[in-house]
C-alpha cells in the first residue's frame, strides 16, 4: 500500500511539473467539486412487485465546467441542445433496472405475462443550464439479460427484508449488448407569487435511440415552492425524462412540492421486444403514460426528493389498473 501510494503521488508531482503547476491545480479543484445522487426507485411501498419493479442509479455531475476536450464537443452540440451560453458540465452514472411477471412465484409464469428482464449500463452525459434551460446528451452502454445481475441483486434483497425469492427468472430475456443515446431539452417558465414563494413550469421534450428502448417523449411540471432555481427537477431512471443530478445548492432552505405527467412513444422496448428465448408471447403497448407528485427538501448542498408514479400500461396483456412506484433521490454537491 506504501509503495503504491508513493508511485501515485511521484505521478502526480510530474504531470504538476509537466503541464504546469497552475493549470493542473486548477483543474484538481475544478474535478474535486460535483454532485453525487443516488436514484432509487421501487414498487415496494406500493406492495405490488411485478411489472417495472425496481431501479437504482449512483450518478456523479461536474460543476464548474468540463475540461476543454468536452467542452468542445458539448460547442458542437449547442445550436440545437445545449443553451450557447452555459457552461458545459459532464456527468457519469452507473444504473440496474429490474422487470417481472404479475405471477412472480411461478417458476413457469404464463407467456402473455410481463418478462424477466435485467438491464445494467454505464451512462455518460454532457449537459448545459442557464437559468431558464436545461440541454441534455447521454449514451448509455451495458447488457440486457443474465449478465446484468438483476436474479442475483433481487434475491439478494427479497433474503435481506425476508420475503420470498421469484420462481421463474430462468426464462428472462437471454443476453445482449444494449446502447441508448438520450437527447432532452428542458424549459423553466417561473412567476414570483411574493414572499419568497414561486410557481413555474417545467416542459421538456426528448428522445431515446438504440436497442434499449427507441422513443420519444414530452412531459410536464408544475411545482410551488421557494427556490425553484436549484434544479430543472428530480432525476429519475431511463428511459424516462430526467432532471439528473442538476443542482444548485441554495442559500438556506430550498422546496417544492409538484406534480406532472409525462407520455412516451415507443417504437422498440428491448425488455418487451427482443431476445425472448421463445418463450414470451407479448405485445409491447406503443404509448406509455405516466402521472407524478412529490416534495423536494434542500438546504445548503444537500438535497432529497420523493415522487410517486403512476404508470399505464407498458404491454397491452398488462392489468389496466394503473403500476403505482415511488422514486427517491438523495443529492450531495461538495
Amino acid at each position: 500500500m506504501l509503495r503504491t501510494s508513493t508511485l501515485a503521488a511521484a505521478l502526480l508531482l510530474a504531470a504538476v511539473a509537466t503541464a504546469g503547476a497552475e493549470d493542473t491545480v486548477s483543474d484538481l479543484l475544478r474535478f474535486s467539486s460535483g454532485v453525487i445522487s443516488f436514484t432509487y426507485e421501487n414498487d415496494m411501498f406500493a406492495d405490488t412487485d411485478r411489472y417495472y419493479t425496481s431501479g437504482h442509479r449512483a450518478g456523479w455531475q461536474s460543476r464548474g465546467g468540463a475540461p476543454d476536450p468536452l467542452a468542445t464537443a458539448g460547442g458542437w452540440l449547442a445550436p440545437w441542445l445545449l443553451p450557447g451560453d452555459a457552461p458545459v458540465e459532464w456527468g457519469v452514472s452507473l444504473g440496474q433496472t429490474m422487470y417481472t411477471p404479475r405471477r412472480r412465484l411461478r417458476r413457469d409464469p404464463p407467456r402473455d405475462d410481463r418478462p424477466y428482464a435485467g438491464h445494467l449500463a454505464a451512462a455518460f452525459s454532457l449537459q448545459a443550464a442557464d437559468e431558464t434551460s436545461l440541454g441534455v446528451a447521454e449514451l448509455s452502454l451495458g447488457v440486457i439479460g443474465p449478465a446484468a445481475l438483476g436474479e442475483q441483486v433481487q434475491d439478494f434483497v427479497h433474503d435481506a427484508i425476508g420475503v420470498e425469492k421469484l420462481g421463474g427468472w430462468g426464462h428472462q430475456i437471454g443476453n445482449r449488448a444494449a446502447g441508448m443515446l438520450t437527447l432532452e431539452r428542458r424549459w423553466r417558465l417561473g412567476r414570483p407569487l411574493g414572499g419568497g414563494l414561486e410557481l413555474d413550469a417545467v416542459p421538456a421534450l426528448g428522445a431515446n435511440l438504440g436497442n434499449v428502448q427507441t422513443s420519444g417523449g414530452a412531459s410536464l411540471l408544475v411545482r410551488f415552492g421557494h427556490g425553484l432555481a436549484m434544479d430543472f427537477g428530480p432525476p429519475r431512471m431511463r428511459p424516462a425524462l430526467s432532471g439528473l443530478g442538476v443542482f444548485r445548492p441554495p442559500e438556506g432552505l430550498a422546496w417544492y412540492v409538484y406534480a406532472g405527467a409525462e407520455g412516451r412513444a415507443i417504437a422498440y422496448d428491448e425488455t418487451l421486444d427482443g431476445n425472448r428465448n421463445g418463450y414470451w408471447q407479448v405485445d409491447r403497448s406503443p404509448l406509455v403514460g405516466e402521472a407524478l407528485s412529490g416534495l423536494v427538501l434542500a438546504w445548503g448542498p444537500l438535497r432529497l426528493d420523493g415522487t410517486v408514479v403512476f404508470q399505464s400500461s407498458s404491454f397491452d396483456e398488462q392489468s389496466r389498473s394503473p403500476h403505482v412506484f415511488t422514486a427517491t433521490t438523495p443529492t450531495v454537491a461538495f
